[in-house]
């Protein structure tokens, strides 16, 4: 990865208002050049990041896991793309859906915890 990318990342989220750094489906999915289709899988790969460390935690610290993913499993931004979109087209979302809250629905889909047992 060049050495400018990341720096060049955080500025432009410390530039940008705090409710601008949420990144929506509309905007991912018609990005307005290539430089923001490369900052949206760069976005995608962070909140995906996000979520797998605080599942991490939760699981470190006996809470309820968001999402069951297996623990040798990894996966590309496409993979984690392709979740994310399938959240949106089985919830009908609308362009101003953050993409962060239909990736969490989407990882939950694609891997969900086993429900314990009733008594």
């Amino acid at each position: 990865m060049n050495k400018w990318i990341l720096p060049a990342c955080v500025l432009a989220l410390a530039a940008a208002p705090a409710g601008a750094a949420d990144v929506r489906l509309e905007s991912y999915r018609n990005p307005a050049n290539e430089n923001f289709r490369i900052f949206n899988h760069m976005y995608l790969d962070g909140v995906r990041g996000g979520l797998m460390a605080s599942n991490a935690w939760l699981k470190r610290h006996g809470g309820q896991l968001l999402f069951c993913m297996p623990d040798t499993l990894v996966l590309s931004t496409e993979q984690t793309e392709e979740i994310m979109l399938k959240s949106a087209d089985k919830r009908s979302a609308k362009g101003e859906m953050m993409v962060a809250l239909l990736l969490l629905w989407g990882m939950q889909d694609t891997y969900p915890c086993e429900k314990p047992a009733s008594r």
